[in-house]
């Protein structure tokens, strides 16, 4: 696969996105004081460094089997009643502190992918790039689950 300079950009600012999610993702797990949450935040670190290793494939000039929705990109959150978290008022306030900023990362970086798909102009490309965005849509929804289900303003 041949990319514009335009898209190799798009795609070395998305691997380092993607790896910056992972790290965050990693993080947050260690910091996390709901083990509930500690496991959230390990899947979806996983599911960050896959999409990094798809992007970095992509990067180096290999295209992804075209796959349909992937069952992390399907999974929906847990029922409230099973995210609600075991830990003291002051660890759910600091569990809520490292969610607002995670929920503001998967804001951001489905933003990034938004405007990526509008910019690549083969059609695989830009289904795999709009099937990475539902995925980190659905990390914002399940992270926002979880802060509901626990009383945390998202």
């Amino acid at each position: 696969m041949t990319w514009t300079q335009k898209e190799k950009n798009f795609l070395k600012d998305l691997q380092n996105e993607e790896k910056l999610c992972a790290e965050k993702y990693h993080k947050a797990a260690e910091a996390a004081c709901d083990d509930g949450l500690k496991q959230i935040l390990k899947k979806i670190e996983q599911a960050e460094e896959g999409h990094c290793d798809t992007v970095t494939g992509m990067l180096a000039g290999q295209m992804p089997a075209q796959q349909g929705q992937s069952k992390a990109q399907n999974s929906q959150p847990k029922p409230a009643k099973d995210l609600k978290a075991k830990t003291t008022r002051a660890e759910k306030q600091s569990d809520a502190y490292l969610l607002a900023d995670l929920l503001a990362t998967e804001k951001y970086v489905a933003a990034v992918y938004n405007t990526a798909v509008f910019e690549f102009n083969d059609p695989a490309a830009r289904q795999v790039l709009a099937g990475i965005q539902q995925a980190e849509q659905n990390h914002g929804l399940e992270l926002a689950a979880y802060m509901q289900a626990n009383g945390m303003s998202c």
